[in-house]
C-alpha cells in the first residue's frame, strides 16, 4: 500500500531570506542574460508565446489576465511588439474597442528563437552538480512553496 502521507520540507527561518535573495538575483541575471540575447523581455516573450498558442482570440486585457502580468504592463509591451513588427492588433467590425492580437511571421520566428534558447537553458540547468547531491528542493517546489507563504501572508491582516 502507497504511503498517502505528503512530505513536508522543513524551511529553516535563519536561512530563508539569504536563500531567497540569491534565488532573486539569480533570476533577475537570467532575465537580463535573456533579453540582452533575444533583444526582449521576459514579459514580452510571454505575451509573444500566449498569442501564439490562442491567435486572434486574446485582447491585451486577456493576455494580462491570464498571464498575472499588470494590464499596464501587458500593454506597453503589445505596444514595444507591434512598433517592432512581431504582433498585429486587429479591429473588430462589430466591435471598435475588441482589438484581437496575433503574430507576424517575424513574431512567429522571435517566438521559436525565444522558445529554442528555453530547451538550452533547461538541458544545462537539469545537469548542474548540485552540492547537497540532489537532497535540494526543485523550483517546482520552491515555487509552491513561495506561493503558500505569499498567499498566507496576503490573506492575514496585520495587527493594529
Amino acid at each position: 500500500m502507497m504511503n498517502t502521507m505528503a512530505k513536508s520540507k522543513v524551511v529553516h527561518a535563519e536561512s530563508f531570506f539569504e536563500s531567497y535573495m540569491e534565488l532573486k538575483r539569480e533570476l533577475e541575471k537570467s532575465a537580463t542574460r535573456f533579453q540582452r540575447a533575444m533583444g526582449i523581455s521576459v514579459d514580452q516573450y510571454a505575451i509573444l508565446h500566449h498569442i501564439l498558442e490562442n491567435p486572434g482570440k486574446l485582447t491585451s486585457a486577456t493576455v494580462a489576465d491570464s498571464r498575472g502580468i499588470s494590464r499596464a504592463a501587458v500593454s506597453r509591451g503589445i505596444s514595444q511588439l507591434i512598433r517592432r513588427g512581431y504582433v498585429l492588433q486587429s479591429y473588430q467590425s462589430s466591435d471598435r474597442r475588441v482589438r484581437p492580437l496575433s503574430l507576424t511571421a517575424s513574431g512567429e520566428a522571435l517566438e521559436m528563437a525565444c522558445h529554442d534558447l528555453l530547451v538550452k537553458s533547461a538541458k544545462v540547468m537539469s545537469h548542474a552538480e548540485l552540492a547537497s547531491g540532489g537532497s535540494q528542493l526543485t523550483v517546482s517546489e520552491l515555487t509552491q512553496m513561495l506561493a503558500v507563504a505569499t498567499a498566507k501572508a496576503t490573506s492575514e491582516t496585520p495587527e493594529a
